[in-house]
């Protein structure tokens, strides 16, 4: 699949929107790849992520619902 410049840029643009919608469903689809076993760094890969925020996030559940850890 070939993406123009500009077609990249907007798909990018949308996974760093702000809405709290969107970073929600991030944090969920992050999570749940966690959950898979795949790496912080495979799931930061995969999401276009940075690392700091999968980690961030991971612990958050974590503090929010000990019985997941």
């Amino acid at each position: 699949m070939h993406l123009s410049e500009h077609d990249r840029e907007t798909l990018l643009k949308t996974l760093t929107a702000k809405d709290p919608a969107i970073i929600q469903a991030r944090m969920a689809n992050a999570l749940l790849l966690l959950a898979e076993g795949l790496s912080t760094e495979d799931v930061a890969g995969l999401l276009y992520l940075d690392e700091a925020s999968v980690a961030g996030w991971q612990a958050l559940f974590f503090k929010r619902s000990p019985k997941a850890a």
